[in-house]
């Protein structure tokens, strides 16, 4: 697979990298991607300095620091040793890591929680919990859970394909994704959670058909599955099932957690941000070494410097096109944001 130089006018171009190529045209700058997904490759300074990228991620962050973001254990570790708000969570191990562990290092082996333990640490954290992959994205594998039955079967299952399952504590608020770069906050995201509105007269099956249509991916496939077990356990958990027709205005949700990469809604509230919330954000970034990061919060009322918030989790490569998608007046925050990341690579060549 080679590498290619780009411009902007290079035909099925994704955003993130069209709008690279934009910025490195006007400053007169080499973008070079791979020919085939232009995914990952480099930005080549006049120097002669080359920054490596890959998706959302940049030459910005040291490789340890973007680990410590994608191990969620490890960064919330982070988190509470600098006493910022975070949900509690315990790990949890699968057999099979354990058993490779147990060759290199016995003592840790056995210290470690299995699915024997998760019963009693989601009962001391308090039900419902949320299980997740350790090094999941995009809210892939994340489900809520209410009780202990439920707990063992998602666990079971999940421990097949993940070597480490985190529990975590549920806690409550409005889902914030806060765009930070050297200390500086460029976007805040509201996103909400995969919802339906009902009109009085069609059924639940009819409006989660017509819903799902409009989640494209850029390949042409669909965010979300009809089927998909989490939205059949909203729907059951309220009370209704498929053939129910909600009141008119009455809104039903779907998902727990509000990714856009899963349907969930995004809205520009980086003006209404108040200067503790956009301070606990920096800090979050700070603590975990990250120069650019996305930082997952959940707070009661941004507005309001005292509100109850709760870091969830830092990305070190936070993709923002489904933000550009969700509005035109989006555009102009997104594309600050790139041109920031740019400049700050360049200021180091």
């Amino acid at each position: 697979m080679q590498f290619i130089p780009v411009s902007p006018d290079l035909p099925n171009l994704p955003l993130a990298p069209r709008l690279l190529a934009e910025l490195c045209q006007e400053k007169g700058i080499k973008l070079a991607l791979d020919s085939e997904f232009f995914y990952f490759g480099y930005i080549e300074a006049g120097s002669g300095m080359r920054f490596p990228i890959k998706g959302g991620a940049f030459a910005l962050n040291s490789y340890a620091a973007g680990e410590a973001a994608r191990d969620k254990d490890f960064c919330g570790r982070l988190l509470q040793d600098a006493g910022l708000p975070t949900p509690d969570f315990k790990l949890i191990h699968s057999d099979k890591a354990i058993r490779q562990l147990s060759t290199a290092n016995p003592h840790v082996a056995k210290s470690l929680n299995t699915l024997t333990e998760a019963g009693d640490i989601a009962q001391s954290l308090g039900y419902p919990v949320f299980i997740k992959p350790n090094e999941g994205t995009q809210g892939v594998g994340v489900q809520k859970i209410s009780e202990e039955a439920e707990l063992n079967a998602h666990l079971t299952n999940a421990l097949r394909s993940n070597d480490r399952m985190l529990v975590q504590e549920a806690v409550s608020g409005r889902d914030y994704r806060v765009i930070v770069l050297d200390g500086t906050i460029l976007a805040i995201i509201e996103r909400r959670p995969l919802s339906l509105i009902g009109n009085g007269s069609h059924p639940i099956a009819e409006l989660l058909a017509k819903k799902i249509k409009t989640l494209t991916t850029r390949s042409g496939g669909y965010k979300v599955e009809s089927e998909d077990p989490r939205i059949l356990k909203a729907i059951q958990e309220a009370g209704y099932n498929l053939a129910t027709v909600l009141h008119n205005g009455e809104l039903l949700q779907l998902l727990s957690n509000a990714n856009l990469s899963t349907g969930g809604e995004a809205v520009d509230v980086t003006d209404l941000a108040s200067q503790g919330f956009k301070d606990l954000a920096v800090e979050a970034a700070r603590v975990c070494g990250l120069r650019y990061a996305g930082v997952d919060i959940l707070c009661d009322d941004l507005s309001k410097d005292n509100a109850p918030a709760n870091v969830l989790e830092l990305n070190a490569g936070p993709g923002l096109t489904n933000f550009w998608q969700a509005s035109p007046n989006h555009h102009h925050r997104i594309r600050a944001v790139y041109r920031g990341v740019l400049e700050a690579m360049l200021e180091s060549a």
